[in-house]
């Protein structure tokens, strides 16, 4: 190849390079971060300390408000329902937050009572602005012997309230499982002393007392056979239920009404303990064996021993008491 073609070959490699370049689309630059999406104006609510739409019983749940855009001087009206029944109402500042929102908030009262709670709020103006949240119930948790915390201290309260007799305080002692089995006795569940989240769901909506056969009896004894238990009653309702034994079939406590008419403190001689006595040898008394699961007694009430001694300061003599 003589000099003048090679140059010429250079000269056409060159202008084809240059047209490439010059035709060639422009790099790819990188790509720009997606952007957050502008929050929408007007009022949300959000509830803190609910999980999947529940609260634990004996918490309190949080309502927290955002509104957009904020302005000075405003104010929330927020109302806390149970149901349909209003539980906590208040008027409360917004304050202001990031950029252009401001927030509110309001604290439940301490949830106890089972049904759907749900909050709503409203912020005056020209257009008013109206939110409501999700619905969300209470947990019940179950509970057993060594359970503790304010879970048990509101169980314990809620036993109480419905005539049963439990601890006080926030342990799950064995006097709230004697509270638990005599629930259990009086609603035909299994006779342990083990308490499940319907049992506590139930008595936070105020049921599970034990219906009286003689409401107006005044202040009285009722002992059903049936279920095993012994029930205090006065201004008709029960006022303490506990769990006993009766009568076995071979020697099968009597029944009907009759009233007391001796008492004897202590033990006597065949280990009865804080007797009273309604008919003949037949009494209400402590006993170191009261099973729980069948009647075992010579024909006596048995009550086990630690709650002996309350039940006989509270019988009086006359007093009537209904076998049944």
């Amino acid at each position: 190849m003589s000099n003048r073609e090679g140059t010429r070959s250079l000269i056409v490699l060159g202008a084809s390079v240059a047209v490439a370049l010059i035709c060639a689309p422009p790099a790819m630059g990188a790509p720009n971060p997606p952007q957050p999406p502008t929050p929408e104006p007007g009022l949300h609510l959000e509830l803190k300390g609910v999980k999947h739409a529940k609260a634990r019983v004996g918490k309190h749940a949080r309502v927290f408000g955002t509104v957009r855009p904020f302005r000075a001087g405003q104010q929330a009206t927020v109302t806390l329902f149970r149901g349909d029944r209003e539980i906590k109402k208040a008027l409360v500042p917004v304050k202001p937050g990031e950029g252009d929102a401001g927030h509110f908030q309001l604290r439940s009262p301490v949830l106890v009572q089972p049904r759907h709670y749900v909050a709503t709020a409203q912020i005056a103006g020209n257009p008013p602005l109206n939110a409501r949240s999700h619905k969300f119930k209470v947990k019940y948790p179950s509970l057993h012997h060594g359970s503790k915390g304010k879970d048990v201290k509101i169980f314990n309260r809620l036993l109480d309230k419905q005539g049963y007799v439990p601890s006080n305080g926030r342990k799950y002692s064995s006097r709230t499982g004697r509270a638990v089995l005599a629930y259990r006795k009086v609603h035909g569940m299994a006779h342990i002393t083990r308490a499940t989240s319907g049992m506590f769901k139930k008595l936070a909506s105020g049921r599970g007392a034990y219906k009286l056969k003689y409401p107006g009896a005044g202040k009285h004894v009722e002992v059903s056979i049936g279920r095993q238990v012994m029930v205090l009653a006065d201004n008709r309702k029960a006022q303490r239920t506990y769990p006993v034994s009766t009568g076995k079939s071979s020697t099968p406590t009597v029944r009907g009404h009759f009233r007391f008419y001796r008492r004897q403190p202590g033990f006597n001689g065949v280990g009865m303990y804080y007797s009273v006595y309604f008919h003949g040898g037949y009494a209400i008394h402590g006993y170191h064996d009261v099973p729980a699961t069948y009647p075992a007694s010579h024909g006596c009430v048995r009550t086990p021993i630690p709650d002996a001694v309350g039940i006989y300061n509270w019988v009086q003599i006359g007093m009537s008491i209904y076998v049944y």
